[in-house]
């Protein structure tokens, strides 16, 4: 979508921001439904709970999913108490948190209380979180960037951000409009995103109304795209083409191709975007 390719200028640094098993019987029976049994305890945090509760249940979990040669810094301060804040550095699969910020931070991330127990309980994602149509939008997670924890600040970012702040050991996401934020035209959920000088690829879930519309007339983006129409049925504008969309088809976008999604209908038209190649 046209709102993913816009870019968010923080602190000088350019941040693409908005924006997918088997058993037997027997003893193999019993071993491959033990497999499917859920067996990581999520970190819990209370309903009272403060920033640092939020930050080290975060932690643990993230530690995780990281291998020993990780090394990073990252600042969290609280909007609505500019006097809370905290730095947590991670090294050797191990984390420490410390009161106040840090001036050596790779990221640093502010929002208010109620919005970071948002994310905590899975109501929305970071990338939800820092959506925008365009960089003068207000945003609920507000990031700066500061220097890599690789060699490249952006995909650094994009991992911190899609893992750090999400408990579930696999990255779940929640995908309906409870879960989504108003973004230039539609209800979005960025999903995944990752980006280098030669490819990219970045995923959204979206949910379009009836009366809403989603990008507008000239909108194009310089990489190729696929539209999957999961529910609902609408309208869109491809190219040259008007077309009815419906349930259970996929479009395909060429690159500089002209692409508008509207819905006059009483159901949800609901679709995912998937995006890849040079440029996405």
């Amino acid at each position: 979508m046209h709102y993913l390719g816009k870019i968010m200028n923080i602190k000088n640094v350019l941040v693409i921001l908005l924006l997918f098993l088997v058993g037997c019987s027997g003893e193999s029976s019993k071993s491959s439904k033990d497999a499917r049994t859920p067996t990581v305890d999520q970190p819990v945090v209370t309903l009272d709970a403060d920033l640092s509760d939020m930050l080290s249940a975060w932690s643990e979990s993230f530690v995780q999913k990281i291998d020993s040669s990780y090394e990073a810094i990252v600042n969290f301060r609280l909007s609505d108490n500019p006097q809370e804040s905290y730095h947590v550095e991670f090294k050797d699969k191990q984390f420490r948190m410390n009161q106040g910020e840090s001036s050596s931070s790779n990221f640093s991330f502010e929002s208010n209380l109620g919005h970071y127990s948002k994310m905590y309980n899975g109501e929305m994602t970071a990338l939800t979180s820092m959506g925008q149509a365009s960089s003068t939008d207000p945003i609920p997670l507000v990031p700066k960037l500061e220097k890599p924890v690789s060699d490249n600040l952006l995909n650094d970012f994009l991992f911190f951000s899609q893992r750090f702040f999400n408990v579930d050991s696999n990255d779940k996401v929640a995908l309906s409009i409870d879960n989504s934020r108003f973004i230039h035209g539609g209800h979005a959920i960025p999903i995944f995103y990752q980006k280098s000088d030669e490819f990219g690829v970045r995923s959204a879930w979206y949910q379009i109304n009836k009366g809403e519309q989603v990008n507008d007339f000239g909108d194009t983006n310089p990489f190729p795209q696929y539209f999957i129409i999961t529910s609902g049925s609408g309208y869109a504008k491809i190219g040259r083409d008007t077309i009815s969309i419906n349930p259970n088809e996929a479009y395909f976008v060429a690159p500089e191709n002209e692409h508008i999604f509207w819905n006059d209908n009483d159901q949800p038209l609901v679709l995912i975007f998937i995006a890849f190649g040079e440029g996405a």
